[in-house]
């Protein structure tokens, strides 16, 4: 004899299919999102450590951002600066005789040229502004409006004072450190006032004012002299400039390689946490409707006995 079952067997066969129904939604939710959990309850134990992860990502994110603009700027800083340098050691080189030439074109118009093509590298600009321009990025660094003209213009008076006191120098402050990590910083900021610059400007336009000059003339021969010598002193530390940015950037691009790897590990904590497996989640799904569909089935057959059913059977 088959025993009827009992109103309490009912309820919990309908409760079983409640927590079924509400796990095949959430298996729907996941499969349909890539999210192993909708809320916080849902991983309450792991918050503390997907919190962190997500700290880790923003901040390494940051850095990588930061070292991607510092180093485009250096880039373009590099570039300019190698352009200088090239020219000017060509100008340098043939100083001492095409100073007392009179073929065209003249050590006054070469002169004037170059200091025109210094002062365009100089006034370079990246994607936050002028580069060479120190803390003001927005005001060309080089403005060579006023800078001493004829007897005016000598060897030993610098120019790298502001165009209002007849220097050339219309940039900012140096920039400060850009920090590329939790305790490292790079100092990577170049300002056209440097000294190299200074004085490759102060000879150019002393030559452009003063050339060309009596080969006879002690004066003017010492004068080419130190010319040709304050060039080579410029160039040198120049290099120097160079070689400082390429050690640099290589510093940046060890920092981002670093950052980089540490992103992806916080990345992938974050997805083992919150991300769900596909095919097992299809598969839990597919189980769980083949049992829903087996409760209502039961629960039809329990719900149509009944005591005259019973007495009959």
């Amino acid at each position: 004899m088959t025993r009827v079952a009992t109103a309490a067997e009912n309820n919990l066969t309908l409760y079983y299919m409640q927590l079924n129904q509400s796990a095949v939604s959430n298996l729907n939710a996941e499969i349909s999102t890539g999210s192993d959990a909708q809320t916080y309850s849902q991983i309450a134990p792991q918050v503390a450590q997907l919190e962190q992860y997500r700290t880790d990502v923003s901040q390494q994110q940051g850095f990588i951002n930061t070292i991607n603009t510092v180093s485009t700027s250096m880039q373009t800083m590099a570039l300019s600066l190698q352009q200088i340098l090239s020219q000017v050691q060509g100008f340098e080189s043939t100083l001492a005789n095409s100073a007392y030439s009179q073929a065209q074109p003249t050590i006054q118009t070469q002169a004037n040229i170059l200091l025109q093509q210094v002062a365009g590298y100089l006034n370079s600009q990246g994607a936050s502004g002028y580069l060479f321009g120190g803390t003001d990025t927005s005001t060309p660094p080089v403005d060579l409006s006023s800078l001493p003209q004829g007897a005016a213009a000598t060897l030993t008076a610098s120019v790298g004072g502001p165009p209002s006191s007849g220097g050339y120098y219309a940039g900012g402050a140096n920039i400060p450190p850009v920090q590329i990590d939790t305790q490292v910083s790079v100092n990577y900021g170049i300002t056209a006032d440097n000294p190299a610059f200074e004085q490759i400007i102060r000879v150019l336009n002393f030559i452009a004012q003063n050339g060309p000059f009596n080969s006879t003339n002690p004066v003017d021969q010492a004068n080419v002299t130190l010319a040709g010598q304050m060039l080579t002193s410029a160039t040198q530390d120049l290099t120097g400039i160079s070689g400082n940015l390429a050690l640099q950037q290589a510093q940046l691009n060890t920092a981002e390689t670093v950052h980089q790897s540490t992103l992806s590990i916080a990345q992938n904590g974050i997805s083992n946490i919150v991300s769900v497996n596909q095919a097992t989640a299809i598969t839990q799904l597919q189980s769980l409707e083949t049992q829903i569909e087996a409760s209502y089935t039961a629960t039809s057959q329990i719900q149509k006995l009944s005591l005259v059913n019973y007495l009959a059977s």
